[in-house]
């Protein structure tokens, strides 16, 4: 008569071969599963400061300022970067940061920023909600330089039956603290054509515009700029030399993680030199001026921005009744520290003024402009 195995003998040893060979494989497993990530975080920052994005990515380098909910920060690795502060999750910096709370309240020291809280590293005591901050900047106390700024240039040649040489230069840098914001910006452009008859170089075009202002923010949504200065020449729409001064109230209408939006007006006088005038006429004229201007950028996308500045000058007919300035374009992020920009200028003059020959200039210009830009 055949061995038999009993059913429950064998259900037994079924049993046990599956958990041997389930134990095999999660040993395997645990042999063959990969080394933790090489990261190593100082919980207080000595050598960079740290900024944590929400999806988990950290960034080491040094943190620039926070400024209408948009962190500046100088990546190690990938130059300056400009991230919303929704996205952010944590920052620790090394160094002493200045923060403006939206009561007008200034503090001080390491910053610790969580999800919902700003606290400071050297200030254990301190604990702030998240929502009320509204600025960061380098402190004074910290070393760092509190300045940042871009250069960026353009050109255009052309050659065969005819040359052209174009080109721009552009300008800016900002001094930021928790309290007050100085700019300065210039552009300058250039262009010559060759003449087809004599073949002599005749410049047809040169400009530069140069304006500062230093913002003082009285609260979210309400700043003074005190003062504002513009220096403009253009021979070609007989400036020799145009100056502005002159004080304005600011208000942002929104301001949005992805947007912003803001508005401003105030009182100005501005002197103007004519390049030339008809006999009898005032080579130069002094004007009251009221100066209404609205200034609006757009993410489009994360390497994308769409950005419109304007603004009107009334001043009186001898200097041009209305005066007219517009600048938009988008700026597309490259690489780094690098951006293409694409910007149209728009300049006109309500009643201009005549040379010494009678001849109005042209009302209008407009410029295209495709350049480099680099941020520092």
């Amino acid at each position: 008569m055949p061995h038999m195995i009993s059913k429950s003998k064998f259900s037994t040893a079924m049993v046990m071969a599956c958990l041997a060979v389930t134990a095999t494989s999660t040993n395997v497993m645990a042999e063959q599963a990969p080394p933790a990530w090489p990261v190593n975080v100082p919980a207080v920052p000595t050598k960079f400061d740290w900024l944590l994005l929400k999806n988990g990515e950290l960034l080491a380098g040094d943190l620039i300022s926070m400024y209408q909910d948009k962190v500046e920060f100088d990546s190690d690795e990938f130059g300056i970067v400009t991230i919303k502060m929704k996205k952010i999750a944590q920052i620790r910096s090394r160094s002493i940061m200045s923060i403006r709370l939206d009561n007008d309240e200034v503090h001080e020291g390491q910053l610790l920023i969580t999800e919902d809280s700003v606290s400071f590293i050297n200030k254990p005591k301190v604990n702030i909600p998240r929502n009320t901050l509204l600025t960061i900047a380098a402190s004074a106390k910290s070393g760092e330089s509190l300045w940042d700024g871009s250069i960026s240039f353009g050109m255009n040649f052309k050659s065969g039956n005819s040359e052209r040489f174009d080109y721009t230069a552009q300008a800016h840098a900002s001094r930021l603290t928790a309290t007050s914001r100085m700019t300065f910006n210039y552009t300058g452009i250039f262009a010559e054509v060759e003449d087809p008859d004599s073949g002599d170089t005749v410049k047809t075009e040169e400009n530069h515009r140069f304006n500062g202002a230093y913002d003082w923010y009285y609260s979210r949504d309400f700043f003074f700029r005190l003062p504002s200065v513009e220096y403009y020449t253009n021979e070609f729409t007989n400036i020799e030399h145009q100056l502005t001064t002159g004080v304005a109230a600011g208000y942002k209408i929104y301001d949005l993680a992805d947007s912003k939006w803001d508005v401003f007006v105030g009182p100005s006088v501005q002197y103007t030199k004519f390049d030339q005038v008809s006999n009898g006429e005032k080579e130069d004229d002094s004007s009251p001026v009221l100066v209404v201007g609205t200034d609006y950028e757009r993410d489009i996308t994360d390497d994308i921005e769409y950005f419109f500045s304007y603004n009107a000058k009334f001043v009186s007919t001898d200097s041009g009744s209305i005066i007219h300035h517009l600048e938009t374009g988008v700026e597309v992020e490259v690489i780094n520290d690098f951006d293409i920009e694409l910007t149209a200028i728009i300049d006109s003059v309500e009643d201009p003024i005549p040379n010494e020959d009678g001849v109005l200039p042209e009302a209008t210009d407009v410029l295209f402009i495709v350049s480099l830009k680099y941020s520092f």
